[in-house]
C-alpha cells in the first residue's frame, strides 16, 4: 500500500509539470546541511584558535620591525590559518557521514548506506531497508554533527596572545633610552637601511647588446656602459651618495620612494653607497670589460712569401678580421710594389679600400689584383697590408695586418758561349775503405754463383770506389786528380831513376823549370789548350815558374794542404795511398783475393794517421795548499771560512704583501693588525701587473671596516697569495740524522 501511495505521488508531481525526483536525490538532499554546518563549525574554531596568534605576532612585528614587518607577520599568519582550515574540513564527506548516522541514529540500525545508494539498484531484502530508512529521515536530519568547540586550544591562544600583546607595548623600541626620556619627548626615528636595490645597464650603442637589469650591487659590462641605480631606504635618509675611491662621488636623487642616480664608466672600479646615518656597507665592484682591437690573418696565402708562377697573371690574396664586437664594413688594402736591386730600389706605394664579407664579428676580405697593372716586374716584390677597424665610438681601434709579399725572381744569367764549360754538379758520394774491405769479402762469397763477367764487372767498380778514396785522401799530400790517361798523381820509382819524395812545398825553390816538366803528368794537350810546350828563355815572363803556374796553370801542390800535417804522419799517409794504389790494381785485374791484404793494410794505415792527429791532455788535479800540522789540536780557528750559505735577499717591492700576509695569519690576541695602508699603497703601484686588483682593494677595505671577520681575512689572505711573486729557489738544507742514522754513520767510521 506504501508502494502505490508513492506511485500515486509521482504521478500528481508529473501531472502538475514536475519533474520526477528520485528517492535517493532527496535523500541527499535532505542530509547534505549535516556535512556544511560541521565544516562551518571547524573554520570557526580554527579562526578561533588562530586569530589571536596572528594579532599578537603583527604587534610584535610592528614593534620590532615596522610596517613591512607586521605585514610580512600577517600575511604568514593568516595563510597558515586558512591552510589549517581546509585541511581539517576536508574529512567531512559522505563516509564521515555515515559513520556519524550510525553512531548517532539508532533507528537507521546501521544501514545508513543504503540512504545513498539509488533504488533501482537495491533487490529483496536492502530494497526493503531502504524503504523503512525512508521513513525515518526526518529523525536523522534533526540531529546536530557539528564537532564541539575547542574551548581548552582557544583559551590557550587567547592567553598567549594577551601576553605577547603587553609585552610588545612594554618593549622599548630600537634606540629608544627608556628612563632617560622624558614622558613627552618625541619617539627617535630608526636607522635607514636598504630595503631594495635595481640596477640597469645600457652597453655602448655600437656592441649591439641590449640593455639589461639586475638586482646585484656587483657589475659587469662593456667599458662605456651606462650604469643607473634605483635604490630603496627604510626609513628614507636626507641625502645618498655613491662614493667611488680616486674619483667624484655621485649624488643620488629621491624619487618618490627611489633613489636614483646614473653614470657612464670607461675603466673598472670600486664604490660604496653611503647615507647619514646608514651602517658602512662593503665596496662593491664596477667591472668594465674593455673592448679588445680587431685581429687580423692571412688566410690565403698560407706562407708569408710567395713566388709568381709561370704565366700568372693575377694574385687574389684573402684575408679575414675578427673583433668582439664587430668589424668595420670597409678596410684599406696597402700595397707597395718594388722594383730595381741593391741599392737601386724603388718603391711605390698606393691604398685601395676593400669591402668586407661575412657576419659583423668576422668579415672576410679580398681583391683581385693585376700583375701588369700594379707594375709588378722581374726582380720586384708586391707586398699587400690590410688595415682594419673595429665600430667602437667616439674612437675606434685600427689595426694594421700581416704583410704577404709577391716576388718575382730575377731571370737566370745568359750562357751563350759557356754550353761546353756548364755542366750539372752532383755531390760525390765516397765510400770508407772499412766498407770496400766488406764489400770485397761479399763479392769473394758470392763468387761461385756469379758469372766470370759479372764478377769482373763488380771487382773493377770496386776498384773504381777505391780509386776516388785514394784520390779524395790524396788532397791531403797534394795530390792532383787523375786525367784522362787514368795515371797515378804520385811520381812512382822506376830503375833508371832515383825515388822522389813525395810532392810538398815545403822545400826551397826550384830554379826554372823546363817546359817538359809540366808535361810529365798524364794531360791530354792539344792545340789551344793554354800551355806552351817550347823551351822558355832566360829573362823572359815565362821563365819564372810562378807567374807562369798563375797566368797559364794550377800548382799541383797545395801548400796549405801539404803543411797540414807533421812529416811522420804525411809519410804514414803515402804508405797508405800506396796500399790504396795496389788493392786498386788488383781490383781492376779481378784479383778481389789479392787486393784484400792491401785493402786492410790501408785501413791499418788510416787509423794510424787519424790516432797521430789526437790531442791527449793529462787529467790535472785541483792543487790544494798542504796542511798545517802546527795547528793541529791546538783550538785555533782564525782564518776559518764559515760554511753557512748566505740568507736569501727577499725582494724589498712584495715586502708590504709579505708581512700582510703572515699577519693575517695570526689568530688570537697577540696577532699583529696588518699595516692596511701600506698594503693599499702596494696595490696601487702593482695593480698592473696583479692578476685581480679590485678584488684585493674590495677585501682590504672589507678588513679595515669589520677587523673580526675571520673569513674576510681569510680572502683577503688567499688573494695576497695569488698575487705574489713566487721566490727564486734556493738550497735546501739537509735534513738532521736522527738516532738510527747516527748509528749507522758511527759504523762506518
Amino acid at each position: 500500500m506504501a508502494g502505490g501511495a508513492d506511485r500515486g505521488a509521482v504521478r500528481r508531481r508529473a501531472l502538475a509539470g514536475h519533474a520526477p525526483q528520485t528517492p535517493g536525490a532527496g535523500m541527499i538532499a535532505a542530509l547534505a546541511h549535516l556535512p556544511r554546518a560541521a565544516r562551518l563549525r571547524v573554520v570557526l574554531d580554527t579562526l578561533a584558535i588562530g586569530a589571536p596568534a596572528v594579532l599578537a605576532g603583527g604587534v610584535a612585528a610592528w614593534r620590532l620591525a615596522g610596517p613591512l614587518g607586521t605585514l610580512a607577520v600577517g600575511a604568514a599568519g593568516l595563510g597558515a590559518t586558512a591552510w589549517t582550515a581546509w585541511k581539517r574540513t576536508q574529512r567531512f564527506d559522505r563516509a564521515w557521514l555515515t559513520a556519524a548516522l550510525d553512531a548517532r541514529a539508532p533507528g537507521l540500525e546501521d544501514s545508513s548506506d543504503l540512504l545513498f545508494a539509488p533504488p533501482e539498484t537495491l533487490t529483496g531484502l536492502a530494497a526493503l531497508q531502504q524503504a523503512r530508512l525512508r521513513e525515518r529521515l526526518k529523525e536523522a536530519a534533526a540531529l546536530d554533527l557539528r564537532p564541539a568547540w575547542s574551548r581548552r586550544a582557544i583559551a590557550a591562544s587567547v592567553t598567549v596572545s594577551a601576553v605577547v600583546i603587553a609585552a610588545a607595548a612594554l618593549w622599548p623600541a630600537p634606540g629608544e633610552t627608556g628612563r632617560s626620556q622624558g614622558a613627552d619627548a618625541p619617539a627617535p626615528l630608526a636607522a635607514p637601511h636598504l630595503t631594495s636595490a635595481r640596477l640597469r645597464i645600457t652597453p655602448p650603442a655600437y656592441t649591439g647588446q641590449r640593455p639589461f637589469e639586475q638586482s646585484s650591487l656587483d657589475v659587469r659590462a662593456p667599458a662605456g656602459s651606462q650604469v643607473a641605480w634605483g635604490l630603496g631606504f627604510l626609513p628614507h635618509p636626507d641625502a645618498a651618495t655613491l662614493t667611488l675611491p680616486g674619483e667624484t662621488a655621485l649624488p643620488l636623487r629621491r624619487d618618490g620612494g627611489r633613489w636614483s642616480g646614473a653614470r657612464a664608466f670607461e675603466r673598472s672600479a670600486l664604490y660604496r653607497i653611503e647615507a647619514p646615518g646608514l651602517p658602512r656597507q662593503r665596496l662593491h665592484r664596477l667591472e668594465m670589460i674593455p673592448d679588445t682591437a680587431p685581429v687580423v690573418r692571412v688566410v690565403t696565402p698560407t706562407t708569408a712569401l710567395s713566388f709568381v708562377g709561370p704565366g700568372q697573371t693575377r694574385w687574389t690574396p684573402v684575408f679575414e678580421a675578427r673583433d668582439d664586437y664587430g668589424v668595420a664594413a670597409t678596410a684599406t688594402l696597402k700595397i707597395t710594389v718594388t722594383k730595381g736591386e741593391g741599392e737601386n730600389i724603388t718603391t711605390t706605394e698606393r691604398t685601395v679600400p676593400v669591402s668586407g664579407q661575412g657576419e659583423a664579428r668576422r668579415k672576410r676580405f679580398s681583391l683581385s689584383l693585376d700583375l701588369a697593372r700594379e707594375g709588378l716586374t722581374r726582380g720586384g716584390d708586391l707586398i699587400v697590408q690590410l688595415i682594419v677597424r673595429d665600430n667602437r665610438q667616439p674612437t675606434a681601434q685600427t689595426v694594421e695586418g700581416p704583410s704577404v709579399i709577391l716576388r718575382w725572381p730575377t731571370a737566370p744569367p745568359p750562357v751563350d758561349g759557356l754550353e761546353g764549360m756548364a755542366r750539372k754538379i752532383l755531390p760525390v758520394y765516397f765510400r770508407s775503405q772499412r766498407q770496400i774491405i766488406i764489400d770485397a769479402e761479399a763479392l769473394l762469397a758470392r763468387k761461385a754463383r756469379l758469372s766470370a763477367d759479372k764478377f769482373m764487372d763488380s771487382a773493377n767498380g770496386l776498384g773504381e770506389d777505391q780509386a776516388q778514396l785514394r784520390l779524395r785522401y790524396g788532397q791531403f799530400m797534394g795530390e792532383e786528380a787523375e786525367g784522362g790517361g787514368g795515371g797515378v798523381g804520385l811520381a812512382l820509382p822506376t830503375s833508371d831513376a832515383p825515388a822522389l819524395d813525395l810532392p810538398t812545398n815545403d822545400g826551397p825553390a826550384a830554379p826554372a823549370a823546363k817546359a817538359e816538366a809540366h808535361d810529365d803528368h798524364d794531360h791530354d794537350h792539344g792545340p789551344g789548350d793554354g800551355h806552351d810546350h817550347g823551351e822558355a828563355e832566360e829573362g823572359s815572363p815565362l821563365g819564372d815558374m810562378d807567374k807562369l803556374l798563375a797566368q797559364f796553370g794550377h800548382a799541383h801542390d797545395s801548400g796549405d794542404a801539404a803543411t797540414l800535417f807533421s812529416p811522420s804522419t804525411r809519410a804514414t799517409l803515402a804508405q797508405a795511398l800506396d796500399a790504396m794504389w795496389d788493392s786498386e790494381r788488383a781490383l781492376r785485374q779481378g784479383q778481389v783475393k789479392a787486393a784484400l791484404p792491401h785493402a786492410n793494410r790501408a785501413l791499418v794505415l788510416l787509423k794510424t794517421a787519424q790516432q797521430a792527429t789526437r790531442i791527449y791532455l793529462a787529467r790535472t788535479p785541483p792543487k790544494l795548499p798542504p796542511i798545517d800540522l802546527s795547528r793541529r789540536m791546538s783550538g785555533k780557528r782564525d782564518g776559518i771560512v764559515s760554511g753557512r750559505l748566505a740568507p736569501l735577499v727577499r725582494d724589498p717591492a712584495d715586502s708590504p704583501a709579505v708581512e700582510a700576509w703572515r699577519a693575517l695569519g695570526q689568530t688570537g690576541p697577540a696577532a699583529a693588525p696588518p699595516n692596511l695602508d701600506a698594503l693599499t699603497r702596494w696595490v696601487g703601484a702593482n695593480a698592473a701587473r696583479l692578476p685581480d686588483a679590485l678584488s684585493i682593494s674590495a677585501a682590504i677595505d672589507t678588513v679595515r671596516n669589520e677587523p673580526q671577520c675571520q673569513d674576510c681575512r681569510r680572502k683577503l689572505r688567499a688573494l695576497l697569495w695569488t698575487a705574489l711573486e713566487r721566490p727564486t729557489p734556493g738550497v735546501q738544507r739537509r735534513a738532521p740524522v736522527d738516532p738510527r742514522g747516527r748509528l749507522y754513520l758511527d759504523a762506518l767510521r
